[in-house]
């Protein structure tokens, strides 16, 4: 409720009990009424200053509800279950006006520095602010080929945080560039989980020199983080005035414009004839009762990496795609294929795909999705196993979806002999159909996720692809050998040629060594995944882990360090994966000395494999040359 609306709320009130007062105490009981109502209103006045909240709509995206699109407001009276159930997902609060209820962060007088950039945060009642370097100044700076890292001294201004995107695993702040309703990025992210600030560079897994950020939430967030956007672009004075629907994602995102389905069911005969039918409802859009297709496009139009056939017209005039049409239409999905994905990689780095097809980026499992014979040639589609309505709020997974039951209830077949198939006992976390046949080989957001690319796992793949295979993500300790015989053992697999290191030293040992940054990353969070660490052991863990402590992405550091922390000794081992270099490597060398002095008699089975030798020191001639051989292309992973 508005205040002007609360205020109208309260004269109602207070004329409505006028009468009652009069034929009781007439005068005197008229006069209290009057005064109570007075001070009310006075004291709400008091409290309300109309220019502050005229800046902040001013500076939101607008709230359009006059076209199709009516808000979640208008689904609330008739399905109060659903709403509900959707309301206490993070769908709802992917973005948010910056309130003290929705902000997490702590604003209360906070400094931070990062390559020469100071941000100075402050609360100033219930409002947040940020005394910060200009980006717009940046920005141009940059335009002119200048070197902002050079430049110890940038303009400074003070800016209202006017919204924020997460609320979960992160949070982004926003606040308005003065041009419109534009938006622009404070480089700082908040860790929920660690409760600290990141700088923006080091957060996402990026080239360690590549280039800064500058996020624009009217052109690049605006897509996927609130329903019907559009950007708004005035070409002539390229400012924003951006308008959606509603922030975050909310009911509209997946059941199309509400408006006909509203007037239409306004009419109690049509609502509860429709309410006992079988046939769906024309005014509005069920996924459940679309195609497996086209339901998963629905999820697909944010799940996934692509761009609009016309950028410009998406910016000048918002989008056109509603949920139930064919998603190609619109969007130019990104593919192995596509001559424009083949060149971002090459000149930046920017991996979408794994070289064998798999999707690499968390966030984007409709690219998986899609690539799996069990969609392609089936029924499979993401309802199949997520809800909105009727699951976990944290990873929307319906019931029993955590279980093998969720390819079961396809693959009936194998319900009574999975031992026999997975060779691994029952319940275990080998014997999980996902573990081996999902396994986490996608990245975003710190950790490495599921592919949701349904295939098998295949060492002949790993060494051409580089994509790590399931086996060897939970089995840490053992070789591609290993691996490659067990295949061929078990499910008649073709022998896999490979070089000496492949046949002799343990898969992930080379992935976290001498791989790129993404399979260091991924292998980095399977050393404190408890699924891996129970068959593989701890015990010879520290002394890899203790190389990512130095590694040149930041984003590695920080998870290496966060798998070090779940290894027996280190679980209270203090580190900063954003302090100089000189402190990083004084922790490696802490990492190593206190293993060597406490290192444990290791099983004869993983020396050697895991570069221990059998005294229980460390291989440092192999690890020293394995670093040399590290693959240091460049990957960035557009999250």
């Amino acid at each position: 409720m508005t205040t002007w609306e609360l205020l109208l709320y309260i004269c109602c009130t207070g004329l409505a009990l006028a009468p009652f007062a009069v034929n009781v105490r007439r005068t005197r009981a008229l006069a209290v009424t009057i005064v109570l109502v007075l001070v009310i209103l006075a004291a709400a006045l008091l409290t309300w200053n109309p220019r502050e909240d005229l800046q902040l709509q001013k500076d939101l995206p607008k709230r359009v509800t006059d076209r199709e699109y009516l808000s979640s407001v208008s689904c609330r009276s008739c399905h109060p279950e659903h709403y509900h159930s959707w309301h206490r997902t993070f769908h709802r609060t992917m973005t948010q006006v910056a309130t003290p209820e929705t902000v997490q962060a702590p604003f209360e007088n906070e400094e931070l520095t990062s390559r020469g950039r100071t941000f100075r945060l402050q609360r100033r009642g219930d409002e947040f602010w940020a005394h910060m370097p200009d980006l717009d100044w940046e920005v141009g700076q940059l335009r002119q080929g200048h070197d902002i890292n050079q430049i110890s001294d940038p303009p400074m201004v003070d800016r209202r945080v006017i919204m924020i995107t997460g609320s979960h695993h992160f949070q982004g702040f926003w606040v308005s560039a003065k041009r419109g309703n534009e938006l622009w990025q404070i480089p700082w992210y908040y860790s929920i989980e660690e409760d600290r600030w990141i700088p923006r560079e080091d957060a996402f897994l990026n080239p360690p020199q590549g280039d800064r950020h500058f996020k624009k939430w009217n052109i690049n967030c605006i897509k996927c983080h609130s329903v019907a956007p559009h950007p708004g672009l005035n070409t002539r004075d390229k400012e924003f005035v951006s308008q959606v629907a509603e922030l975050g994602i909310s009911c509209e995102a997946c059941h199309g414009p509400a408006q006909e389905h509203v007037e239409f069911h306004r009419n109690p005969l049509n609502r509860y004839r429709h309410r006992f039918a079988d046939e769906p409802d024309p005014t509005i859009v069920n996924p459940r009762r679309e195609s497996s297709k086209i339901s998963s496009q629905i999820c697909g139009r944010c799940h996934i990496v692509s761009m609009f056939h016309n950028e410009l017209e998406f910016a000048i005039n918002g989008e056109t795609y509603r949920p139930g049409m064919e998603l190609k239409r619109f969007l130019r999905i990104a593919s192995m294929s596509d001559p424009a994905y083949k060149r971002s990689l090459k000149e930046t780095g920017n991996r979408v795909f794994w070289d064998d097809g798999s999707c690499a980026v968390g966030g984007a499992e409709y690219l998986g999705l899609i690539d799996s014979a069990c969609h392609k040639r089936g029924e499979l589609s993401c309802l199949s196993c997520h809800s909105m309505h009727e699951s976990d709020p944290k990873d929307q997974l319906a019931q029993h979806m955590q279980t093998d039951q969720a390819c079961i209830q396809c693959h009936e077949s194998f319900r009574d002999r999975i031992e026999e198939h997975t060779h691994h006992a029952p319940g275990s976390s080998g014997s999980r159909c996902y573990n081996c046949h999902m396994p986490h080989t996608a990245y975003a957001l710190m950790t490495a996720m599921r592919s949701h690319r349904i295939d098998s796992p295949s060492v002949l793949s790993s060494i051409r692809s580089g994509r790590p295979n399931a086996c060897n993500l939970c089995h840490l300790d053992k070789t591609l050998k290993w691996s490659a015989d067990h295949l061929t053992d078990w499910y008649g697999s073709p022998p896999v040629q490979m070089d000496t290191d492949e046949r002799e030293i343990a898969a992930s040992v080379l992935w976290l060594l001498r791989g790129n940054a993404l399979q260091r990353a991924v292998t980095a969070w399977h050393f404190g995944w408890p699924e891996a660490q129970q068959p593989s052991g701890t015990d010879w863990m520290a002394p890899i882990l203790a190389e990512t402590l130095v590694d040149p992405y930041s984003t590695v550091r920080h998870i290496g360090y966060r798998s070090l922390r779940q290894v027996p000794r280190f679980e209270r081992f203090e580190y900063d994966f954003v302090a100089p270099g000189q402190e990083r490597s004084e922790a490696r060398q802490r990492v190593l000395d206190h293993w060597l002095q406490h290192s444990p008699k290791m099983d004869h089975k993983q020396v050697h494999a895991t570069l221990i030798a059998p005294d229980g020191s460390s291989l440092r001639q192999d690890v020293e040359r394995l670093l040399q051989q590290r693959d240091m292309s460049p990957v960035e992973i557009p999250e």
